[in-house]
């Protein structure tokens, strides 16, 4: 008896059938539909499990063959603690409106029995309906839901968000892509999950065509509803579901090594302790179901250099692959509230950021999904990781454009007053002050703030008792860096001094989506058909959109290159790989409003990357900081 009442896919995972469908009693012909309302059906919960392998772009339909790449993740990431079912009626899937909402009951715990081991867990549930149903039935499954989205007072109503009144209105699926939610996506440690959004037509390595054709509620089979509760265990299932996560995953993978290029003035290299990481520029509202934007064409070629599965936006291979011929889809893009509203966007962006130093996949940090087009690739809209690591455990400068040079205090010291030696204008007015010959010793520099970050010469002291021609006392100005003298010559010292407090040093890695691997730049060496020149037009002043044609040129395809190459979707794992640390980054957390940089840029590579992309989704990217 094939036990699967609902079918689910959690976490980019198949929710698999306990056993062979050889054995399912369809009771064909016998049309079991009730229409007294007392309508049973049978719903098995499976929490999967699936071996890790490589990268999704290395393998045909990015890993989703049973040998690819779906990873387990955390077992508390499969918990169930609540399970709703809203039933919606009418002609089809997007007319349809909400009559009824489910609360199923555990039958029995069956456990796992399918092979390869997809299944960790399973138990079963049985459902009745609370009316007659008038039309088709589609169903939504609510996992977790508390907070979010709850049972209402009645059995056809629910309450979003945790408003203690009943949603309004008539609900539909639109309704509930529309619907945002600020609210937590894990609550005491349980994770919302509901319906995932799935494509009727094949992508990866087969064009999906320009006209997207979704499933999302799943239909329910009117044969497999059955007048008495042990007809229901029995027989069928009547539909079969498929869930995904509400959230992305982050984890950080410790990897960090030191250039060999990087060293104290001298030779020594300095010491490297890794602080930490956090997550940052954080969507802060997000759809309580996903939702696919049907404004560009889903059948989006990448670059024709892209061999492997160039149809990125939809999955190669049929979620129940291995256990029906349902032939639907993953789907990997989605909008997020901002997507549409990007002139005012709403993030989350830490004024005091508290980093973690736990690494590895048992420890991940979660957040809103967060997407946005072409035009709107840059820093300001992107989330990211900020790192945190510490070099030679001092306080350490950085001087001018050399990010691979640790300067103390006194060196920096002996640079400026160096460079103000060698310069006639200060020669002359110290040969106008003392017959002796100027040392160092004679000159002290002080620094326009004693916290991290950008600093420069805020004064020059000289040392009056050497100046044996004039008397300072009557002109003591001359000693400030707002005479004349010495401020012409501070306008000439280094350009840049940065002060490492305590030699934390900052890293910002803007997480991808689609990577390298599906969306290269020019920047990875990918041969392409690049258009000449990458500057904008208006270089003493380009806005966004100049910057954005000179960094993703339009030809031979802007969105079919880019779209998607940054950004987080939910139910997707981005683990990133932290590596060669190339330079020296920044003394203090970058900040981030209002920069419209892209987020590619054309200067020498910063931070080096390779994203290996898994199903929980997960994305493995490996960044050497610098």
């Amino acid at each position: 008896m094939k036990k699967l009442g609902f079918l689910m896919l959690a976490a980019g995972m198949l929710f698999a059938a306990c056993s062979s469908d050889k054995d399912v009693a369809t009771e064909t012909g016998q049309n079991p539909l009730v229409t007294n309302g007392n309508g049973y059906f049978k719903v098995n919960l499976n929490l999967p499990t699936q071996v890790v392998t490589s990268n999704r772009a290395a393998g045909a339909g990015w890993g989703e063959s049973t040998s690819g790449n779906l990873s387990d993740g955390l077992s508390k990431e499969y918990d169930v603690s609540s399970v709703l079912l809203l039933i919606f009626e009418g002609a089809t899937e997007s007319s349809a409106t909400l009559k009824q909402v489910i609360t199923p009951t555990a039958v029995t715990d069956p456990g796992a029995e399918d092979d390869p081991n997809q299944v960790t867990a399973a138990k079963t549930y049985l459902a009745k309906l609370n009316s007659a149903p008038a039309a088709n039935l589609y169903a939504l499954a609510v996992i977790n839901g508390t907070g979010i989205l709850e049972a209402g007072t009645t059995s056809a109503t629910i309450k979003l968000n945790g408003s203690a009144t009943d949603y309004a209105g008539s609900v539909t699926l639109s309704t509930l892509q529309s619907e945002t939610t600020s609210n937590s996506m894990i609550n005491s440690d349980k994770y919302f999950m509901t319906n995932a959004v799935l494509s009727k037509k094949k992508g990866g390595d087969t064009d999906p065509t320009a006209t997207p054709e979704f499933q999302v509620l799943s239909p329910i089979t009117p044969e497999f509803i059955y007048e008495t509760e042990s007809a229901a265990i029995s027989g069928a299932a009547a539909t079969d579901i498929y869930v995904e996560r509400g959230m992305a995953k982050v984890t950080a993978t410790n990897a960090i090594t030191l250039n060999s290029a990087i060293k104290l003035k001298g030779s020594t290299a300095p010491s490297l302790t890794f602080s930490g990481w956090v997550l940052d520029n954080t969507e802060n509202t997000s759809y309580i179901v996903r939702k696919v934007p049907t404004s560009f064409t889903w059948n989006l070629r990448s670059h024709a250099s892209i061999s492997t599965d160039p149809y990125r936006f939809v999955g190669g291979n049929a979620v129940d692959k291995l256990y029906g011929t349902n032939n639907l889809y993953r789907t990997y893009w989605a909008e997020d509230p901002n997507y549409t509203s990007i002139s005012s966007p709403t993030y989350t962006t830490n004024t005091s950021l508290t980093f973690s130093s736990l690494v590895g996949t048992d420890n991940p940090q979660y957040c809103h999904e967060n997407t946005f087009d072409v035009s709107e690739q840059v820093h300001k809209n992107t989330t990211r990781m900020v790192v945190k690591v510490n070099l030679s455990g001092a306080d350490f400068y950085t001087i001018g454009a050399d990010r691979k040079t640790l300067y103390t205090l006194d060196n920096v010291k002996d640079l400026v007053v160096t460079d103000l030696m060698n310069q006639t204008i200060f020669a002359d007015w110290w040969a106008e002050q003392s017959t002796l010959t100027l040392t160092k010793e004679y000159l002290t520099i002080t620094f326009s703030s004693t916290d991290a970050g950008v600093i420069t010469v805020s004064d020059i002291t000289v040392d009056r008792t050497k100046c044996d021609k004039k008397s300072l006392s009557t002109d003591p100005s001359v000693t400030k860096a707002g005479s004349t003298v010495l401020s012409t010559l501070n306008n000439n010292q280094l350009a840049r001094v940065e002060y490492f407090k305590g030699g934390d040093v900052y890293y910002v890695i803007r997480i991808k989506h689609f990577g390298d691997e599906l969306t290269p730049w020019h920047g990875t060496g990918t041969a392409q058909e690049w258009t000449a020149g990458y500057e904008p037009a208006n270089t003493s002043s380009p806005a966004q959109a100049d910057k954005i044609a000179a960094i993703y040129p339009s030809t031979p395809g802007q969105d079919a290159n880019y779209l998607g190459r940054y950004g987080m979707v939910r139910n997707n794992w981005y683990d990133i790989r932290l590596g060669e640390i190339l330079k020296i980054g920044s003394s203090t957390v970058p900040s981030l409003p209002g920069d419209d940089t892209p987020d590619d840029e054309l200067d020498e590579l910063y931070i080096k990357a390779r994203i290996n992309i898994l199903s929980w989704a997960k994305r493995t990217q490996n960044w050497n900081l610098k």
